[in-house]
């Protein structure tokens, strides 16, 4: 009975002595969430400003004023180099470590929901790049709810201020972990891709009256949430079902945006590639998406410079008034033969 009572006594002190551990562990691991989100709050409390390494000192307090920088205004500096567009801006494979970025981008986050407002205040000197481009491409690399000010005080394609958009994310709000970095990059290069094929078609498209960026950047919204609405149905599917399911989904948005007819078949396979490829991506499970992109789709339909109501300009135009006054005409003359 001793030596059953001194055991007894014996396992009472290790478990209490495993649950203090336990407890302390938890307590750390607790104390070192907090501390991370700490400091990643206090990094989004003020805005960051990415500017590019090529600037001289007179540029960049050019390219500070027409960002709208104020002057007594708190913000964290980040600097964008050859490596930084070598390592995000992969749509672009002319980059080295010895590159120079000129345009530059300002950051800062906005309240829970707001979506990301992008505004290119140095339009005439972005060549490549619109503001819908910005938008979908920080969505789908995973930034949400921020405002976003691109500017140039040369002309450039846009570039270093999308590897600024990147290098802010990171450097304010890092990966925790190995695991969350590789999706953050497999997440970018989907976005990349994206940003290469729109850059592309509208490029190609640039002198056609009947094409709008904003159009077309409302079908992809519309087509990433529809693909993660059948995100599960996707992923029963072999690549050719999955292929083909999504280019079904991508002429269908295309076809509502009035775009079908716009596009050619070769940028119409081009989207559906780049589609497919965001159906794969880690970011198609990320539940934030959907609030990101509806907001962008709203704004767009509302406010999109160009953004064209195809259903409205079809009812109002011409050709549909006199369609249906044959309509009439038609109805008209076949009750006049009855009583004739």
């Amino acid at each position: 009975m001793k030596f059953k009572k001194i055991i007894t006594n014996t396992v009472l002190c290790t478990t209490v002595l495993q649950v203090g551990l336990m407890a302390t562990s938890v307590g750390v691991l607790a104390d070192t969430t907090e501390q991370t989100q700490k400091i990643k709050d206090e990094g989004w409390d003020v805005p960051s400003v990415a500017l590019g390494n090529g600037l001289t000192e007179q540029e960049k307090t050019q390219t500070l004023e027409k960002l709208n920088v104020k002057e007594n205004e708190a913000y964290n500096t980040f600097v964008v180099n050859g490596d930084d567009l070598v390592k995000y801006v992969t749509d672009i494979d002319s980059f080295t470590s010895d590159s120079k970025a000129y345009s530059s981008a300002y950051m800062v986050r906005t309240k829970d929901g707001s979506g990301v407002n992008v505004t290119i205040e140095t339009p005439e000197n972005i060549t490549s790049r619109t503001e819908a481009n910005y938008r979908n491409a920080a969505i789908t690399s995973g930034v949400y709810d921020a405002d976003i000010r691109i500017a140039s005080v040369r002309v450039m394609d846009g570039s270093g201020a999308l590897a600024g958009i990147y290098k802010i994310y990171d450097e304010v709000d890092p990966a925790v972990d190995e695991q969350e970095a590789q999706e953050r990059a497999q997440n970018r290069e989907v976005a990349q891709e994206e940003s290469a094929v729109v850059s592309e078609i509208t490029k190609e498209n640039e002198e056609n009256a009947d094409f709008s960026d904003d159009n077309l950047a409302v079908a992809l919204a519309e087509i990433k949430l529809e693909l993660q609405k059948i995100k599960d149905e996707l992923a029963k599917m072999n690549e050719e079902q999955g292929r083909e399911k999504v280019r079904q989904i991508v002429i269908e948005q295309l076809n509502i945006q009035g775009l079908g007819e716009v596009l050619s078949s070769e940028q119409v396979t081009s989207l559906s590639n780049t589609m497919y490829n965001f159906s794969q991506a880690p970011v198609i499970n990320n539940e934030q998406i959907t609030e990101q992109l509806t907001t962008l789709k709203d704004d767009l339909m509302t406010n999109g410079k160009d953004f064209i109501n195809n259903a409205a300009e079809k009812l109002n135009s011409e050709e549909t008034k006199g369609f249906f006054a044959n309509i009439w005409s038609t109805i008209k003359s076949f009750f006049e033969g009855w009583f004739n």
